[in-house]
C-alpha cells in the first residue's frame, strides 16, 4: 500500500475524481452536472489584492489540503437515473500525483463495468488571485473539457466544486456539472451531480479507498521498470473481473511511479533554470525589467 510522498517547499497542488458510468451510464457523464455557478470575472467582490506574502501563505495552505489526494486508489461507485435508482456498478483505479512543477495536481482514473472501459484525467489547482480552486475533467467520453471553481469547507472536510465556464452538450443544450469530495479516515467519497437543460439532475457516487496492490517495481535509479505478473484465467468470470481489477491498479501504479520520477526530474531541471534566469535578470535587466516580466498587477 502505497504511503502520501512528503510535500516540498515548492508550491503544489493535488486532487482526484470518478468518472460516470458505462453501458446505460455512459450517456449520463455526456449530459452534464447540476450546481451551476457564474464564472468569476476577477477579483472577488471586496478582496483586496494579496501581498506577495499573503499569496505564499495562501498558496502553501491550499497545496496541503489538495495533499490530501496524492497517493493511488481503489475505486468503487454506482450510477443513479433521475429518480436515483441504481443504474449501474462500477470499479477501477485512480492515482493523483503533483506534476508541472508541483504547480498542480494530475489525477488520471480507470473505470471498467462488464466489458466497458472508461479513462478519465483531471487537474486541480489554485488561483491566488481569487483565492479559490480550479479543477480540469477530461474523459474519453466527452469532447468538452469541464472547468471548475471550487471552496474547501474545512468545517467538514470537503471540496465542493461547480461550473466556472459554459458548458453545452454537442447539440447545443446547456449543461452542468457539479463534484463533491469528502474525505474519511483514509477514504474519499465523491460525488457528481449532472444536469442537461431542464431534465432532473443524475448523479455518480463513488468511495475511494487507500489501494492494496503493491507499488510497480523500480530500478536503481528510480525509473518504474513496467514489468507487470497478471496471468489472465479463461472461462471462470469472476475470476476475471478480479484480474482486470488487479491489472488496472498495476496500471495506475506504472503510472503514478512515472510521473513521480519525471516530476522528480523536473524539479531539478527548475531549478537550475529559475538559478539560471535570475542571474541572467540581474546581469541584463535589472529589477525593473524583472518586475514586468512577472506580469502587471
Amino acid at each position: 500500500m502505497e504511503t502520501t510522498p512528503t510535500r516540498t517547499t515548492r508550491r503544489s497542488s493535488t486532487v482526484l475524481v470518478g468518472a460516470g458510468a458505462f453501458a446505460g451510464a455512459a450517456a449520463v457523464l455526456l449530459l452534464g452536472a447540476a450546481f451551476t455557478q457564474d464564472p468569476t470575472p476577477a477579483r472577488p467582490a471586496g478582496r483586496a489584492k494579496p501581498t506577495p506574502e499573503q499569496v505564499t501563505a495562501e498558496t502553501d495552505a491550499a497545496m496541503k489540503v489538495l495533499n490530501q489526494f496524492v497517493g493511488r486508489w481503489d475505486v468503487k461507485g454506482q450510477s443513479f437515473d433521475e429518480n436515483d435508482k441504481p443504474v449501474e456498478d462500477f470499479a477501477g483505479s485512480a492515482h493523483y500525483t503533483f506534476v508541472l512543477s508541483e504547480n498542480f495536481l494530475l489525477g488520471e482514473t480507470t473505470l471498467q463495468a462488464g466489458k466497458y472501459v472508461l479513462d478519465q484525467k483531471e487537474y486541480f489547482g489554485y488561483s491566488p488571485g481569487l483565492d479559490k480552486y480550479t479543477h480540469v475533467v477530461l474523459t474519453e467520453l466527452d469532447k468538452s473539457m469541464i472547468y471548475q471553481h471550487g471552496e474547501w469547507m474545512a468545517e467538514v472536510g470537503s471540496f465542493v466544486f461547480a461550473m466556472a465556464a459554459p458548458l453545452d452538450t454537442p447539440r447545443g443544450t446547456p449543461r452542468s456539472v457539479g463534484y463533491e469530495y469528502t474525505f474519511g479516515q483514509g477514504t474519499i467519497a465523491i460525488t457528481m451531480t449532472m444536469q442537461s437543460g431542464v431534465k432532473p439532475p443524475r448523479h455518480v457516487r463513488m468511495l475511494l479507498t487507500k489501494s492494496k496492490q503493491p507499488d510497480a517495481p523500480r530500478n536503481e535509479n528510480g525509473m518504474p521498470t513496467g514489468s507487470s505478473k497478471i496471468q489472465y484465467a479463461r472461462g471462470d468470470p469472476a475470476k476475471i473481473q478480479q484480474q482486470m481489477q488487479e491489472s488496472m491498479s498495476q496500471m495506475s501504479a506504472q503510472k503514478q511511479a512515472m510521473a513521480q520520477y519525471i516530476n522528480g526530474m523536473d524539479m531539478g531541471w527548475d531549478a537550475e533554470m529559475d538559478h539560471y534566469m535570475d542571474m541572467k535578470m540581474d546581469q541584463e535587466v535589472g529589477n525593473e525589467t524583472r518586475e514586468l516580466m512577472r506580469g502587471p498587477e
